[in-house]
C-alpha cells in the first residue's frame, strides 16, 4: 500500500522503512529523483517484467531485496500503458 507520492514511497524503500513498492502507469517526472535515490542506496530497481528499469516505461518495482522484487514480479498482473517518450497521436 502506498503512503503518498511515488517518490516518497521510493524513499521509504531506500531508507528501509518498507521492503518494496511498485507502480504501473506512473510518469517519468514522478519517479526520476526517487530512482537515483534507490540506486545510490543500493536498492533494487526493476521493470515489472523483471527486466532492467526503463524510466520511460511508466512502470517499476523498487525493493530492498532481490527475493522480494522477484516475488512481486510473480504476483502482479501487467497491463499495457503508453511510454512517456511515445509520440503524441493527433486524432
Amino acid at each position: 500500500r502506498g503512503s503518498g507520492t511515488a517518490a516518497t514511497n521510493m524513499c521509504l524503500v531506500a531508507t528501509g522503512a518498507v521492503e518494496a513498492f511498485f507502480e504501473i502507469g506512473i510518469h517519468c517526472w514522478d519517479i526520476a529523483a526517487g530512482a537515483v535515490i534507490i540506486q545510490e542506496a543500493g536498492g533494487i530497481l526493476l521493470d515489472v517484467d523483471g527486466g532492467p528499469f526503463d524510466l520511460m516505461s511508466r512502470r517499476m518495482i523498487v525493493a530492498n531485496d532481490k527475493i522480494i522484487a522477484r516475488r512481486i514480479i510473480q504476483e502482479i498482473e501487467i497491463f499495457p500503458s503508453l511510454r512517456d517518450d511515445a509520440p503524441i497521436q493527433k486524432h
